[in-house]
């Protein structure tokens, strides 16, 4: 089964910062998102996720907050966050939509609800 990955820039990215840390302001700490797989018959799992940022190493090439893209942010994610247990996780939500485990069923001394008829 082959799963194409990808996290939201959309809306439900959040970014938090630090408005000041040492010589730099408005530091991306922590970045919210969802990360989605998707089948090839269009089948889909997500990942809601939180990871924190590290710190600024090279404070000569820092990107100012007004500057950031969307490719910024998700080139971090995946040098931070855990990819492979995300991909993991999304791959057993899509294998569980194909192959349920569980389905929900009546019990069997339900009756059926009578049709009330329409006049």
């Amino acid at each position: 089964m082959t799963i194409t990955y990808t996290f939201l820039t959309d809306d439900t990215m959040q970014l938090e910062i630090a408005p000041v840390l040492g010589d730099l302001t408005d530091v991306v700490t922590r970045v919210r998102y969802n990360y989605v797989g998707v089948n090839e018959d269009g089948i889909d799992g997500i990942f809601a996720g939180a990871t924190p940022m590290p710190l600024p190493e090279d404070t000569q090439n820092y990107i100012p907050f007004s500057r950031l893209q969307p490719d910024n942010i998700v080139a971090w994610l995946e040098a931070t966050a855990d990819v492979a247990h995300m991909q993991e996780r999304i791959a057993k939500q899509i294998e569980a939509k194909i192959n349920p485990k569980y389905e929900p069923v009546p019990s069997p001394w339900a009756q059926p609800t009578p049709e009330v008829p329409t006049i």
